[in-house]
C-alpha cells in the first residue's frame, strides 16, 4: 500500500441513522486511544454534515477536507489540525452541504487513497449517516468496520439496511462479471423484482450463474467480521439487545458478529457536548467513559462482551 509509513489500525464507525452518537463515540475512542499512549488521526468523512470538530472544541476549523477534494491543497496531511489532545489530530469534514455531500468517484478514491497514506497508530473514520455509495465505501475502507445502534426500532431498522447494504457493496467490488453485478445491484434494491432479501438467497442466485464465483462469495461471508456498540443504554434489557442483533446476524445472514459492547445513557454526555469539550477530558470517571475505556481495550485486543453481562 502506497506511502505506508508504519503498521496502522483504519476503523470506520457508521450506523445508517443519524442522532445516533457516532461523532461522540469516535471522538472519545480516540481519545482513549490517546491515553494509551497511541498517535490517533480522526477523519470526519460526513460530507456536507461535518460535526466531529465541535465535539473537539473546535468552534470553525480554518481548513477541511473540502479543501483537499477541491485540490486547494496538495496532501492530506495538509488538513491535519491540532487538538487540545496529546496525540490526537483531526481531519474536519467539509462544511459545504451542497458540493460535497456527494462526492464524485474521483474525488472519493482520491480521499480514500490518501487515507491509507496517512502516518498514524490509529486511524477513525466517522461516516455521514444513510447509507449511500460513498458511505458505504468508506467503511469498507477499513480493516475494522464498526457499526453503532441505540435501543430504538427505527435505529436497529436502519443498522439492518446499512449491514446488508455493506455486505452487498462488498460482494459487489468484487466481481467483474457483469451478470454477477446486475444481481448483486438487484439485490441491494430491497424492492428487487428477484425476491432477494439476504445473502442466502444472493448466494443461490449466483451459484446458479457461476460456481466458482458463488464459492468466493461464501468465502467472502464467512470473512465478513462487523463488530457492533449499541450506544445510550439505560438497562440491562437494552444493553443485551447487542446479543439478539448477533443471533440474527448469524441466522439470517450468515455473517459473525462481533458485539464489542454498550454505553451507558449518561447525562455526562449532554453537559459534554454543551461545553464542546469530549467526555474523557471533561468526565474522565463517569459511567460512559468507563464503557468507551472498556470497549477501546477490546478492539485493541480483539475481545467481546460476554453473555455475563456487569
Amino acid at each position: 500500500m502506497y506511502g505506508e509509513k508504519r503498521e496502522k489500525n483504519i476503523w470506520a464507525i457508521g450506523g445508517g441513522k443519524g442522532g445516533i452518537g457516532k461523532s461522540f463515540v469516535v471522538a472519545n475512542l480516540g481519545i482513549a486511544l490517546c491515553e494509551r499512549g497511541k498517535e490517533v488521526i480522526l477523519v470526519d468523512a460526513d460530507l456536507g454534515g461535518a460535526n466531529l470538530h465541535t465535539l473537539l472544541g473546535i468552534t470553525y476549523p480554518t481548513i477541511t477536507l473540502d479543501d483537499f477534494i477541491r485540490k486547494e491543497v496538495r496532501n492530506i496531511e495538509d488538513v491535519l489540525v491540532e487538538t487540545e489532545v496529546p496525540h490526537l489530530k483531526l481531519i474536519s469534514g467539509s462544511l459545504d452541504i451542497l458540493t460535497m455531500s456527494n462526492p464524485k468517484y474521483t474525488q472519493k478514491q482520491r480521499v480514500i487513497r490518501h487515507i491509507y497514506s496517512l502516518d498514524a497508530d490509529y486511524i477513525i473514520i466517522d461516516l455521514g449517516a444513510g447509507s449511500s455509495y460513498h458511505v458505504l465505501d468508506f467503511f469498507l475502507v477499513s480493516e475494522r468496520g464498526i457499526f453503532l445502534i441505540t435501543p430504538e426500532p427505527t435505529s436497529l431498522e436502519n443498522a439492518y439496511r446499512f449491514l446488508k447494504g455493506v455486505f452487498f457493496r462488498k460482494l459487489r467490488n468484487l466481481t467483474s462479471q457483469y451478470e454477477v453485478k446486475k444481481i448483486i445491484e438487484l439485490a441491494m434494491d430491497r424492492g428487487n423484482p428477484e425476491g432477494i432479501k439476504t445473502p442466502f438467497d444472493l448466494l443461490e442466485r449466483v451459484e446458479g450463474i457461476d460456481r466458482e464465483m458463488g464459492a468466493l462469495l461464501k468465502e467472502e461471508i464467512r470473512r465478513f467480521r462487523p463488530q457492533l456498540i449499541v450506544n445510550q443504554v439505560r438497562n440491562r434489557a437494552e444493553a443485551e439487545i447487542g446479543f439478539f442483533v448477533k443471533s440474527a446476524c448469524r441466522k439470517y445472514f450468515g455473517i459473525e458478529l462481533s458485539y464489542l459492547g454498550y454505553i451507558f445513557y449518561d447525562h455526562n454526555v449532554y453537559l459534554s457536548i454543551q461545553k464542546g469539550r469530549p467526555l474523557l477530558l471533561n468526565h474522565p470517571t463517569s459511567d460512559a467513559a468507563r464503557c468507551i475505556r472498556d470497549i477501546t481495550s477490546k478492539l485493541i485486543n480483539g475481545g467481546e462482551l460476554s453473555w455475563s453481562l456487569r
